[in-house]
């Protein structure tokens, strides 16, 4: 009779492994759906991020359709730093975000103009005429441009400088 004992533990035992084995499956299934809800749940309330930068692009591409904006200044002549007695006439044109921006430019020229004859007077003729010296100086002006502008949004309302026309020349 020992060995029928030891045969109907054995069965009991195994039954309680089989069921051991299904109750941890269970919960891991119930960890995986909770999980799932809770995913759809924050998908819900915060909206899909995915979808909100989808939006975002969108709405830039539909406020940057569209030719681009341009701006003239009138043009600049100034006398160039150093003892050689050199002239700078450039004439610039700034390329803008949007239509407020270009209210914005032409609002605030006579601060833009003052910044950028103090830049440009600080110039010699040897920083301006390599290429690297004509580029880095796009960069200033449009530096000098934006912050003149600080109280016109958040954004930078110039998006680029272009040079239409760049002389040096002795007096």
């Amino acid at each position: 009779m020992a060995i029928a004992d030891e045969k109907s533990n054995l069965k009991e035992a195994g039954k309680f492994g089989g069921n051991q084995k299904l109750m941890i499956v269970v919960i891991a299934l119930l960890v995986l759906l909770i999980g799932a809800i809770g995913g759809l749940a924050y998908v819900l309330i915060n909206g899909n991020p995915a979808q909100q930068g989808v939006a975002a692009s969108a709405e830039q591409k539909k406020a940057k359709s569209g030719p681009p904006i341009f701006q003239k200044m009138d043009t600049f002549v100034v006398n160039l730093a150093g003892k050689d007695g050199m002239l700078l006439q450039v004439e610039m044109q700034a390329q803008l975000a949007n239509n407020d921006a270009q209210k914005a430019f032409v609002d605030y020229m006579p601060k833009i103009r003052s910044g950028l004859i103090l830049l440009l007077s600080s110039k010699t003729a040897e920083e301006l005429s390599t290429p690297d010296g004509k580029v880095k100086l796009k960069a200033q002006v449009k530096k000098i441009i934006n912050e003149s502008m600080d109280g016109a949004g958040g954004e930078e309302p110039v998006e680029s400088v272009l040079f239409t026309s760049f002389i040096i020349q002795a007096q």
